[in-house]
């Protein structure tokens, strides 16, 4: 786990990258909202960063199935649309490939 900010300068090169990245985004919040993830505006935005979103979910959603609700969210719907995402752009497509446009200079 790193920060996305390192990612900035090759994101900037190569506009394309931020295609898969937006979908993500799209999806992962589209899931939190059919989850009914709640909260503050403290909170928008930060996702998993430090424990930040979940925590506040924690606090100011409903507690019926909060657990899975927050698990959901914030942990499988991630993960499962970087995986689709790795498979449509790097895998299956080849618009983004690894070696080149992900390589971080030093």
């Amino acid at each position: 786990i790193g920060s996305p900010k390192i990612q900035m300068a090759n994101l900037l090169k190569k506009p394309l990258l931020f295609v898969p990245v937006i979908l993500a985004a799209g999806i992962t919040g589209g899931v939190a909202t059919l989850a009914d993830i709640q909260g503050t505006p403290f909170s928008a935005g930060f996702g998993a960063s430090g424990l930040i979103g979940p925590l506040t979910a924690w606090q100011v959603s409903g507690h019926a199935g909060l657990i899975w609700r927050i698990s959901l969210a914030y942990v499988a719907a991630p993960v499962l649309t970087a995986w689709l995402m790795t498979v449509v752009f790097v895998k299956k497509t080849h618009l983004i490939t690894p070696a080149t446009d992900l390589k971080i200079p030093l």
